[in-house]
């Protein structure tokens, strides 16, 4: 298991903010921890595998999506915090996130 600090936090957050930002097509400061993905962004779930892509080549991850997607039925995303939380659950747990 990764330790999961600040600064580790801080950079999933830029890359989830600045990743919304570039293909939803908005400034990047219109997007809070509030934000819904789906309804307010209109994001879906191939940008949430995209993401999951660029998450596992920046930090070098190991993870299945089925595995991902059996967390988020127990973890709904509803809120760009709820996706951190996730991404950090990611980064922590790998697969082993479904245990989480």
């Amino acid at each position: 298991m990764r330790e999961i600090n600040d600064t580790v936090r801080k950079e999933i957050e830029e890359m989830i903010f600045d990743y919304y930002a570039e293909e939803c097509e908005i400034e990047r400061d219109e997007i809070t921890m509030e934000t819904n993905p789906q309804e307010d962004l209109g994001g879906d779930s191939l940008m949430f595998v995209e993401l999951v892509e660029i998450a596992s080549e920046k930090y070098d991850l190991d993870i299945k999506l089925q595995s991902i997607g059996k967390y988020m039925l127990k973890a709904p995303l509803n809120t760009m915090a709820d996706v951190i939380d996730v991404f950090c659950k990611i980064y922590q747990y790998g697969n082993d996130i479904v245990n989480q």
